[in-house]
């Protein structure tokens, strides 16, 4: 049970300054109010930018973000990523801003080994736009462009781009309809 002072839980608290002290230290850059709860396992070799007000829930599974060398990590502001999480940054991934990470899902920029002699696909970029919220289980593949405003339904697994304010899932994740979403519509109040 927390006890709440003045609408921060002892819990939220303890989030904050556990965010305040790994955070800067292993970000690039990390913006005010980054919370960490659970276990959170850090790697970054390459550039990992995080911004304001960005929250990793990692209990009551750890998660996971590596950042290899020459490789970029970019979160916006506002957003939040829950337990579970796995993230494999070879290259190139941004993160918009507003934007909610169910629990399990993976976000890899390669496939990190080729299928066969021939395969000669490397890292891709992936783009997730603001205002975007993935459910529980998705798999965000290399190459991915998720548009603002769309939501990737449970157990997805996305192999191509996602138009903006659509509902999009399955494996291979398609366009089930398209949501009425304005711009000053914002997803994510943290």
């Amino acid at each position: 049970m927390s006890t709440v002072y003045n609408r921060l839980s002892f819990g939220k608290l303890l989030a904050v300054l556990k965010g305040a002290a790994i955070l800067p230290i292993k970000a690039s850059s990390a913006g005010r109010l980054g919370r960490i709860s659970g276990k959170l396992t850090l790697r970054n070799k390459g550039r990992f930018i995080v911004g304001k007000n960005v929250s990793f829930h990692a209990k009551p599974l750890p998660s996971s973000v590596t950042v290899e060398k020459q490789a970029e990590l970019w979160v916006g502001d506002n957003v939040f990523f829950n337990y579970g999480l796995d993230i494999g940054c070879t290259k190139s991934i941004r993160i918009g801003s507003n934007t909610i990470i169910g629990p399990m899902v993976n976000i890899i920029d390669t496939n990190f080994h080729p299928v066969d002699m021939e395969d000669r696909a490397g890292s891709k970029d992936i783009v997730i736009s603001d205002n975007v919220w993935i459910g529980r289980g998705a798999v965000i593949l290399p190459g991915v462009t998720i548009g603002s405003g769309s939501v990737i339904a449970a157990g997805s697994i996305v192999t191509r781009d996602i138009p903006d304010n659509v509902l999009a899932g399955g494996a291979p994740a398609k366009i089930i309809r398209e949501l009425q979403i304005t711009k000053e519509w914002v997803r994510r109040y943290n």
